[in-house]
């Protein structure tokens, strides 16, 4: 009987909704513009639909393209994602719900702090003592909902970013090297999430940026040259996404294929310290402030669209500056590219 009242519901109040509730009858169901958000509560489902459908303005605002119903799931349980294809939502996005996100972060802090306890051969007692203090960084609920804002707009904007410009899904290749996102180069496909971040994780990253650039220690980074990779902008275009070694150890499973166009999320933060993880976060705030310079530079809104669809007509990003840059405001080489870039740079 619940789970008729909630579809009866649902179908009086949003056509999304009903069929959404179709397919996960124990859930409420909140309406995000293009999508729905699915979770335990309808408080933290309407959480996650507000910042869903921030993401869809920035992403019509940058991109001009549709968006494909999609759902946004808080999870546990695992979505059934097979029920919601069925249902019409082309994108299903699982989310980790405050508490699950909470009991993840505390096993892993806690297993790598006693690791790195071990291999400095402390005492039970100052085990205990570095473990209980790595434990209280953890985010809380007010930290945690302010990385939300952030990062369902950022992960969403993977999704629609490929669909939007490589819409066509092809069988993937057994034998291909796995592939971070979809088929465009990797630091598009990660500039076309960050500007669908909102305004305080925005800020954050280019605070980051400008400590890097004066050779500070970034703590959310750790120990690396930043400078000399946030400058070297020939190096972020042709660089696979540091992350993908992470992404295919969380869910191998999800990642796509060079072979292919699929595209998997996989929402597991970077840690900070090692040089692994301090590249990765390297990369997102470059890719950040990379797209800043070039929406700036062109004076264009929607300049990676136009990057964007060049790409996917099969042309190479020389050639498209080489033929339109200068029409768009851009300089007409990556030589003048870089250039202008460390001018940029150096002037933030």
């Amino acid at each position: 009987m619940l789970a008729l009242a909630l579809l009866l519901t649902s179908t009086a109040l949003d056509p999304l909704c009903a069929r959404a509730l179709q397919a996960a009858p124990e859930l409420s169901c909140a309406v995000a513009g293009r999508g729905v958000a699915l979770a335990g509560t309808p408080e933290e489902a309407e959480r996650l639909a507000g910042y869903a459908k921030a993401g869809e303005a920035r992403f019509t605002a940058r991109f001009g393209r549709d968006i494909a119903p999609y759902a946004v799931l808080s999870t546990p349980p695992a979505p059934d994602r097979a029920a919601l294809r069925a249902a019409g939502f082309a994108h299903v996005l699982p989310w980790p719900a405050p508490r699950a996100f909470d009991e993840a972060a505390r096993r892993s802090v806690e297993q790598g702090t006693r690791r790195f306890a071990a291999s400095q051969n402390m005492s039970p007692a100052q085990t205990e003592e570095v473990v209980a203090r790595a434990l209280s960084q953890i985010p809380d609920a007010k930290a945690q909902a302010a990385l939300d804002a952030g990062m369902v707009p950022h992960e969403l904007g993977h999704l629609w970013f490929t669909a939007a410009f490589w819409p066509k899904r092809l069988e993937t290749d057994a034998n291909a090297a796995p592939h971070y996102g979809g088929p465009g180069p990797d630091w598009l496909d990660e500039a076309a999430a960050v500007v669908l971040e909102d305004d305080p994780t925005a800020a954050q990253r280019r605070d980051q940026f400008r400590a890097l650039m004066k050779g500070e220690v970034v703590p959310a980074v750790g120990p690396v040259e930043g400078r000399a990779l946030l400058l070297d902008l020939p190096g972020l275009l042709s660089r696979e996404h540091p992350g993908l070694a992470r992404a295919v150890a969380a869910a191998p499973e999800v990642v796509s294929s060079s072979g292919g166009v699929g595209v998997g999320v996989s929402f597991t933060p970077a840690g900070a310290g090692a040089r692994p993880a301090a590249l990765e976060r390297v990369f997102y705030i470059q890719s950040r402030v990379f797209a800043d310079y070039l929406i700036q530079t062109s004076g264009r809104p929607t300049i990676l669209a136009d990057i964007a669809a060049a790409l996917a007509d099969g042309r190479s990003f020389e050639a498209w500056l080489a033929n339109e840059g200068a029409a768009r405001g851009l300089p007409p080489s990556l030589a003048d590219l870089q250039r202008g870039w460390i001018d940029y740079a150096r002037r933030l």
